[in-house]
C-alpha cells in the first residue's frame, strides 16, 4: 500500500533558484554605480646596506585590510585601490619596518620604494597581531584547504581571541555554536564528552575537518569524533569554515562544509596561559600552555597540556579527557618547518542511547504503559529500567552496566615544510594519525553461539565485550604556487594510506568456562588509498578589482574490506572511484568596502564503510554527487559589516536512511535520485555607541527530497510484511528551515590606571533552531521542537602591558529552556497504516547551568 503526501508547488525549486539570483540582481547595479578609475600602488623594497631586492618581505595597507608579499624581484603591488588617504607598512625578518601615508585620486598608478634598514640578528615583525594573523598567506603546505581572503565562496572566520573567550571547558562545536547555519547537540547534555554538529544540515560525515590541512574524519566512517581531542580550541590560532563544497582539496573532500582548523602560527614572543574552571555537573578543567617565542635564529616551541572531568547532564554520563599538544620549529628568510604532535585520550560513559520521548512528558502510569509494549524495555519486564525512567526522566540514561565506556586514544605527528623557490611557494606536509580503543558492553542473555560458544548445556547467556578499533592513516600533501602579474597559479595533490583494524574481544561471558581470555569472536580489516590532484588558477582583471577563480580537481579512491563483522557475516568489499570535482567563480571588489561573489563547485562523497558492508549482496550503492551554486556579498562601514549570501546545493544519489533494514536488522542508507538545500544567510555587526557590540546571524533554508519512499515493515501476519510509503517534496532529516542567533556585547565598566586596565564585558547570546524532523517524512510525530537558548557571559578583566587576568561567569541556557538537539526513530506498524507505532528517543540537553573559568596569560 502507497501513501502519498500532498504535492507541493512543481515550482518550488525554480521559485528558491530566482530568490538566490534575486540577490545578484540587487547587488549588480550598486557594482555599477560604484565603479570608478582604480589606482595602482607598486614598487619595491630594497635592503639598505646592499641594494639587494628583499623578497618575501610583507606589506600592509590600512591597518591590514590589504596585504602582499613581495616577489624574487622585490616587488609589489597593489591593485585596485580606492581613492583617498592610505597608508602602507613594511616589514622583513632582519631589517626595521617603515611606515609611508600617501594619498590618491582616480587612476593614478603611485611607485613606491621602501628602504630598509637591518637590524642587529633576525627580528621577528611588529605588526599588530590581530592584522598580520588576517593578511598572512597560507603556507603553501596546508592552502589547499584553506581560502584566501577573496575567494567566491561563503566562509566564516574564527579567531584565536573569539574561541578563548567563549571557552567554557566544552568540545569545540560549542565554541562554534554561534556561527552561521550551525547546530550543535551534545549525547551528554552539557558539552563535554560526545558532541556533534550539523552545518546547513550536513551531518559530520559530510563536513570535511581538517588541522593544518590533514584530515580528521575517519576514513571508512567519515565521522569526526571531536572527544578524541579534548581542548582543542585551546591550540587552534584560527579556525576557518566554509559553507557549502568550498575550496577543499584534501582528505574525503567537503560535501556540505569544511571546517579547517589552525595550529601552525607560532607566538612571536614568550608566552604562558594558565586557564582553570569549574562548574555544574562537576565540570573541572585545567590547562598550561606556553611558548618560546621565535627567536633570533628563527627556532620556536610551544605546548599545551589539558585534563577535563565532568559527570555530565545526563546520569552516569561522565568523561574523562585529557590532551598534549607540542609543536617546535624553524623560521627561516624564505621558509619554515614545523613538526606539530596532538595526543588525546577519551574515557566516557555512554549516554548514546538517549531518552525516550514519554519519559519528558509521561507520568508514571503513562510510562508504565508504554513500557509494557517496548522491546527495549523488555515489554515491561526491565522494571529496574523502568523505575529509573520514571525517577530520572529527562536525566535518564539506558545503560546501567558500570563499565560501559568508551575508552579511545589518538595520537597525529606533522610535519610542514614551506619554502619559496625563485619565484614559487612550495609546500610539503607529512602526517600520521593513530588511534587506538574500544568500547565495552554488557549483554544480558545473548546468543553464545555469537561468540564461538558451542560446548555448554546453555544456548544464552550474560556476556561482556569490548568492540575495538585499531586504525593508522599515513598521508603526504604538498602544492606549488606563483603570483603572476595578472593573477596566480597553483598545483598541489595528496595521498593517504589508510587501514583500520576491527575486531571484538570477549571479557567475560557465563556458561563458558573454557573460553580464552580475551577471545576474538570477530576479526575485520579495512584498507583505503584516497590520492587527488588539482590545478587551482586566478586571474585578474579592471586592474584587479574583478578575480576569476577556476580549479579543477581529480581523486580516486580505492575501498577494500575483508574477514568478519560484528555480526559474524563475510565481508567482501573491493570498489575503486574517480571524481572530477570542478569549480568556478568570480569576485568583484571595486572599493575596499564593498565585495560581491558568485561560483559554482562540484563535490562527490563515496558510500561509508557502513553503506558497502551491510548493503544486501548484489546492492548497488553509489556514490553521491553534489553541484553548489553560491553568490553573496559584503558591505563594510565604520560602524557595521554586513554579509549576505544565498546558495543552492543539488544532490544526485543523496545517501539517507529510509527505514529499510538488512538480514540481520541493520538500518541501511538508500541513494534517493534528487535532493536540495537552498537558503539565504545573513550575517552582521554593529557598533552603534562605543562599547556595544551586535553580532547577529540568520539562516532560513528548505531542504528537500523530490521523493522519498519509506519502507516500514507490518508484524499482522495477514498484513504484506514489507511496506513502502512515497511521499513527494520530503523535508530532509535534522535540517531546520530557520537557525538564528544573536550576541549582544556591552563594555559596562573600563578604567585604566598604573596598576593596569580594568574592564567588565557582558554579553547576552541567543540560538534559535527550528524545528528538525528525525527521519524524512515530515511527520511532527517524529520531529524535534524549535527551540531557543539565551547564554550569559561576564567577564572581568586586569591587563597590565599584554599581561591579561580574566574571570569568566557563563550562565547556560538561562532561561532554563528545556529541549533536545537530536535524536531518532524508528516505526512499525500491526495491521496497516492506522496501526503505525513511532518509537522516538531525544537526547536532552540541560537547562541551566553555570561554569566559572579563571584565565591567566603572561608575555
Amino acid at each position: 500500500m502507497a501513501v502519498r503526501s500532498t504535492p507541493a508547488s512543481t515550482n518550488a525549486i525554480d521559485a528558491m533558484k530566482q530568490g538566490i539570483w534575486l540577490i545578484w540582481a540587487v547587488c549588480f547595479p550598486a557594482l555599477i554605480v560604484a565603479q570608478h578609475a582604480p589606482s595602482t600602488v607598486f614598487g619595491t623594497v630594497t635592503a639598505a646596506d646592499t641594494g639587494e631586492p628583499l623578497v618575501g618581505a610583507q606589506l600592509l595597507m590600512n591597518a591590514g585590510r590589504y596585504g602582499v608579499v613581495t616577489d624574487v624581484d622585490g616587488a609589489f603591488i597593489f591593485e585596485g585601490v580606492p581613492p583617498g588617504d592610505h597608508a602602507i607598512q613594511v616589514q622583513a625578518l632582519g631589517f626595521s619596518g617603515q611606515t609611508r601615508e600617501f594619498s590618491l585620486q582616480d587612476g593614478v598608478k603611485l611607485p613606491l620604494h621602501f628602504v630598509l634598514e637591518p637590524t642587529d640578528g633576525l627580528r621577528a615583525p611588529d605588526l599588530p597581531v590581530a592584522h598580520w594573523r588576517t593578511v598572512s598567506l597560507a603556507p603553501a603546505s596546508v592552502s589547499t584547504t584553506a581560502a584566501g581572503e577573496r575567494v567566491p565562496f561563503t566562509k566564516t572566520e574564527v579567531s584565536a581571541e573569539e574561541l578563548q573567550k567563549r571557552d567554557a571547558a566544552q568540545d569545540l562545536p560549542f565554541l562554534l555554536r554561534y556561527t552561521p547555519a550551525l547546530v550543535v547537540t551534545s549525547d551528554a547534555g552539557a558539552g563535554v564528552g560526545y558532541t556533534g554538529m550539523r552545518i546547513r544540515g550536513s551531518d559530520a560525515t559530510r563536513i570535511n575537518v581538517t588541522i593544518n590541512g590533514v584530515p580528521l574524519n575517519d576514513a571508512e566512517s567519515h565521522q569526526v569524533y571531536w572527544v578524541d581531542l579534548p581542548d582543542l580550541g585551546s591550540s587552534a590560532d584560527g579556525i576557518q569554515i566554509q559553507r557549502g563544497v568550498g575550496t577543499s582539496t584534501n582528505g574525503p573532500g567537503a560535501f556540505g562544509a569544511t571546517v579547517g582548523v589552525n595550529t601552525l602560527t607560532p607566538a612571536e614572543e614568550p608566552m604562558g596561559r594558565m586557564a582553570l574552571s569549574a562548574g555544574a555537573f562537576n565540570t573541572r578543567r585545567a590547562t598550561l600552555q606556553w611558548a618560546s617565542g621565535v627567536g633570533e635564529s628563527g627556532f620556536f616551541a610551544e605546548g599545551r597540556a589539558s585534563r577535563i572531568t565532568s559527570d555530565g547532564y545526563m546520569d552516569r554520563a561522565t568523561s574523562d579527557l585529557s590532551s598534549v599538544h607540542t609543536s617546535a620549529g624553524k623560521r627561516w628568510e624564505t621558509g619554515q618547518l614545523v613538526y606539530t604532535g596532538l595526543w588525546g585520550h577519551e574515557r566516557t560513559y555512554q549516554a548514546w542511547y538517549g531518552v525516550p520521548v514519554i519519559g519528558l512528558t509521561g507520568d508514571a502510569a503513562a510510562i508504565e504503559a508504554w513500557a509494557a509494549n517496548s522491546y527495549e524495555y523488555g515489554y515491561g519486564a526491565d522494571t529496574a529500567r523502568i523505575a529509573d525512567l520514571i525517577a530520572r526522566g529527562r536525566r535518564h540514561n539506558y545503560y546501567t552496566y558500570p563499565d560501559q565506556v568508551d575508552d579511545y586514544t589518538q595520537i597525529h605527528h606533522q610535519l610542514h615544510f614551506d619554502q619559496r623557490v625563485g619565484s614559487w611557494d612550495a609546500g610539503l606536509a607529512l602526517s600520521n594519525t593513530l588511534g587506538n580503543g574500544y568500547y565495552e558492553q554488557f549483554r544480558e542473555q545473548d546468543d553464545l553461539a555469537h561468540y564461538g560458544v558451542t560446548d555448554t548445556a546453555f544456548a544464552t547467556g550474560d556476556v561482556v565485550r569490548r568492540r575495538w578499533l585499531d586504525n593508522t592513516l599515513h598521508g603526504v600533501s604538498g602544492s606549488v604556487q606563483r603570483a603572476l602579474p595578472q593573477g596566480s597559479v597553483q598545483f598541489g595533490g595528496g595521498g593517504y594510506r589508510y587501514a583500520g583494524a576491527h575486531f571484538g574481544r570477549v571479557v567475560w561471558a557465563e556458561h563458558a568456562p573454557g573460553l580464552d581470555p580475551g577471545h576474538r569472536y570477530y576479526d575485520g580489516m579495512g584498507r583505503k588509498r584516497d590520492a587527488n590532484f588539482f590545478a587551482r588558477a586566478m586571474r585578474t582583471f579592471a586592474a584587479g578589482d574583478v578575480r576569476v577563480h577556476s580549479e579543477l580537481q581529480w581523486r580516486t579512491v580505492q575501498y577494500e574490506v575483508e574477514g568478519t563483522d560484528n555480526d559474524l557475516r563475510v565481508l567482501a568489499v573491493d570498489d575503486a572511484l574517480r571524481f572530477w570535482n570542478p569549480k568556478v567563480g568570480v569576485d568583484v571588489q571595486t572599493r575596499a568596502d564593498r565585495r560581491f561573489y558568485a561560483s559554482w563547485a562540484v563535490g562527490h562523497r563515496e558510500p561509508s564503510r557502513t553503506d558497502y558492508v551491510d548493503s544486501p549482496e548484489g546492492t548497488n550503492v553509489r556514490p553521491e554527487r553534489l553541484q553548489n551554486w553560491e553568490v553573496g556579498g559584503v558591505w563594510m562601514r565604520d560602524r557595521w559589516t554586513l554579509r549576505a549570501n544565498g546558495y543552492y546545493m543539488d544532490y544526485t544519489d543523496q545517501l539517507v536512511l529510509t527505514g529499510d533494514l538488512n538480514d540481520v536488522g541493520s538500518p541501511l542508507r538508500t541513494n534517493v535520485a534528487e535532493s536540495y538545500r537552498a537558503g539565504i544567510e545573513l550575517d552582521g555587526r554593529w557598533s552603534p555607541v562605543d562599547g556595544v557590540v551586535w553580532q547577529p546571524n540568520l539562516a532560513w533554508s528548505k531542504n528537500r527530497i523530490q521523493q522519498f519512499d519509506e519502507v516500514i515493515f507490518d508484524y499482522d501476519p495477514e498484513q504484506p510484511y514489507r511496506q513502502v510509503n512515497t511521499y513527494d517534496n520530503a523535508p530532509i532529516a535534522f535540517s531546520p528551515d530557520l537557525v538564528a542567533t544573536s550576541i549582544l556585547a556591552w563594555e559596562a565598566w573600563s578604567t585604566s590606571k598604573a596598576a593596569g586596565d580594568q574592564s567588565v564585558i557582558l554579553e547576552w547570546a541567543l540560538r534559535h533552531v527550528g524545528q528538525q524532523f528525525l527521519d524524512n517524512t515530515g511527520s511532527a510525530d517524529r520531529a524535534l521542537p524549535a527551540y531557543t537558548v539565551n547564554d550569559l557571559r561576564l567577564r572581568y578583566s586586569l591587563s597590565k602591558g599584554r599581561d591579561v587576568l580574566s574571570l569568566n561567569v557563563f550562565v547556560n541556557n538561562a532561561l532554563g529552556e528545556e529541549y533536545s538537539a537530536n535524536g531518532w526513530a524508528y516505526s512499525y506498524q500491526y495491521g496497516g497504516p492506522a496501526s503505525r507505532v513511532s518509537e522516538v528517543y531525544v537526547y536532552p540537553q540541560a537547562g541551566r547551568y553555570v561554569t566559572v573559568g579563571l584565565d591567566w596569560s603572561w608575555h
